[in-house]
């Protein structure tokens, strides 16, 4: 009898046990759940040397013998690093919206450039546009009207119905594309150019008396403009590419010139027989 209140004793008592290890685990999870409350913190001010107390100026001069920095100092060092921070941001977009504003501008004038002494050889056969790049979809440099002036320098490699063409654009030229059947030639008014007994003559600038020395001022592109001899010559190549020999039997072409210098070869044929050969040299400097 002893023995069977003893075992139902025991059961009671395991039974308490779970219980209050169940009871236990409720409170702590109660607690952790609401031990920290959500609170509003002070925002974080700088206190100057000059506006502490005498007991905070202590504090904070005996941090700084222990090679630390007070709570004032800290805070102060915080808000100094977030304000150079916030300047240096600042900074960095007025500088993007200055490269930004830089880069419309250069959109904006792309391909002008002086349009010095050049005979525009061509013109517009109607209105049309002109574009960096041989595409309609590319940005419009300029748009001209029918019978403008034009200055043909080739047609464009990857797609012949696109020309590459200097134009006046206010005060300036602009260089662009501009598709090929508004190009035609401009039926020269001026006289035709002589060049006495030579069959091809550079008119600018000019050559030493041997015609094999050019000196020009400093590296760079220039245009060079010269003529040939009326009915002789009736094609040119000028460093193995056709050049456009106008109605008054000028012609003209672009080359750069590096400090080092460069050579010059035309050649002048009419029926596809060389006539004439010119070569000399373009020098910088003296």
């Amino acid at each position: 009898m002893i023995i069977i209140k003893k075992k139902k004793l025991t059961k009671i008592l395991n039974s308490l046990f779970i219980l209050l290890i169940i009871l236990f685990t409720f409170i702590s999870i109660f607690n952790e759940a609401s031990a920290h409350p959500s609170k509003k913190h002070k925002p974080m001010v700088c206190i100057l040397e000059e506006d502490r107390t005498k007991g905070q100026k202590q504090a904070c001069k005996t941090a700084l013998f222990f090679h630390r920095l007070c709570k004032l100092d800290q805070d102060c060092a915080i808000l100094e690093l977030e304000k150079r921070k916030q300047e240096l941001e600042d900074k960095e977009q007025e500088i993007q919206a200055k490269e930004d504003e830089i880069k419309e501008l250069e959109d904006e004038i792309g391909g002008l450039a002086d349009c010095g002494d050049i005979p525009f050889n061509h013109k517009a056969s109607s209105s049309a546009k002109i574009y960096q790049k041989p595409s309609s979809n590319s940005k419009v440099v300029a748009e001209v009207k029918k019978g403008q002036e034009l200055l043909f320098f080739a047609p464009a490699q990857k797609d012949s119905k696109w020309s590459y063409v200097k134009v006046k654009k206010d005060n300036s030229c602009a260089d662009g594309y501009i598709k090929q059947k508004f190009v035609i030639k401009k039926e020269s008014e001026d006289k035709v150019v002589k060049v006495g007994p030579k069959l091809i003559k550079i008119t600018d600038p000019v050559l030493s008396d041997d015609e094999k020395l050019m000196i020009i001022d400093a590296e760079g592109t220039i245009s060079v403009s010269g003529a040939i001899q009326d009915g002789k010559i009736d094609k040119i190549m000028i460093n193995d590419e056709e050049e456009i020999i106008n109605s008054d039997n000028s012609f003209s072409f672009v080359i750069f010139v590096p400090k080092s210098g460069t050579e010059v070869r035309i050649i002048g044929s009419k029926n596809d027989k060389k006539i004439k050969e010119l070569i000399f040299k373009i020098k910088v400097g003296k």
